[in-house]
């Protein structure tokens, strides 16, 4: 067997934690992956998996082996698709992880123009708002919101958003409207993290270009895009959301602007992948077509309508 299918198949084990989703996601019998493997850890002089009949463990020579066959195997995908030039011969699968709301909101409603300019890409869309690791996880290309720390990772600025600050009709039924930070100490603050640790619920503001922190009351924190939105529908907080998820409910009635004064100080979007010399032709195509998806969106706030969003 060729030493790049056997690091193929190594990589999908390792990625999904299992011999039969490896197998399903090649077409191929269990029994070829595990002997491709034993192949693989043969000429190696070395184990790379611990098996047990419950799960798939990386040994350490794993866990140092795997981002090599990874970067070796993604600079020969890049080195094989060089020279597609033709919109039909580019294809491959592509997984891209964003958080939900962005997907639902920028990517999903503007999508198919271009699944049906590149028929032969499979796109595959991780949406599950925890942050990932595209190495290990297999994943080409991330779109993240607010501040990075992925040092390892190439990064291009896709935009900034600018954040307001939203309650619900039935939110200020309940507890009117706050129209000065001290008035927050009567209120609660939908708290959004993605670790949701025991930190205390800030309200976050930007005053004379200094972005600064006021400590409220929250019963409720969250760590989805789409949840943070539905709570604050819901009525149980005051939400800090991005104007490209929220404007068309306010334009409804349905949210209700607040604060005007105290904005977020703007969050960048980015998009991030793996650090290559040259990446894949279907990677190239995405990332530039969501340039301009974006572009457009910035430019003539064209998105979805609250009634496209899940």
């Amino acid at each position: 067997m060729d030493k790049f299918d056997a690091m193929q198949r190594f990589v999908l084990v390792a990625q999904s934690g299992s011999f039969t989703k490896a197998a399903e996601a090649l077409g191929l019998p269990k029994s070829s992956i595990s002997q491709a493997i034993q192949g693989l850890e043969k000429s190696l002089g070395t184990r790379l998996l611990h098996r047990s009949t419950r799960s798939v463990v990386l040994t350490q020579d794993g866990e140092t082996y795997l981002p090599q066959c990874q970067a070796l195997l993604a600079e020969l995908d890049a080195m094989s698709g060089q020279f597609q030039r033709h919109q039909d011969t580019i294809r491959g699968v592509l997984r891209v992880d964003m958080s939900s709301r962005f997907a639902s909101t920028v990517v999903l409603p503007n999508l198919s123009d271009f699944l049906t300019k590149y028929p032969n890409i499979q796109l595959k869309i991780s949406s599950s708002d925890h942050r990932v690791d595209p190495v290990k996880e297999g994943i080409d290309c991330v779109v993240r919101t607010g501040e990075l720390n992925d040092s390892s990772l190439v990064a291009r600025t896709l935009s900034h958003y600018r954040s307001i600050n939203c309650v619900s009709p039935s939110y200020v039924k309940k507890f009117g409207i706050p129209l000065t930070l001290d008035d927050l100490a009567n209120h609660q603050l939908i708290d959004y993290s993605h670790t949701l640790g025991n930190l205390e619920a800030q309200f976050e503001y930007m005053e004379q270009g200094v972005v600064k922190h006021h400590i409220m009351p929250s019963s409720l924190a969250v760590n989805g895009t789409d949840a943070y939105l539905s709570a604050c529908l819901s009525g149980l907080g005051i939400a800090q959301i991005p104007t490209i998820g929220v404007e068309d409910w306010i334009a409804k009635g349905q949210l209700i602007h607040i604060l005007p004064q105290y904005e977020a100080e703007p969050m960048p979007v980015s998009l991030l992948y793996p650090s290559r010399r040259q990446p894949p032709k279907r990677l190239s195509v995405f990332m530039s077509w969501l340039e301009e998806v974006v572009t457009k969106i910035d430019q003539t706030g064209l998105r979805a309508s609250p009634s496209a969003a899940p």
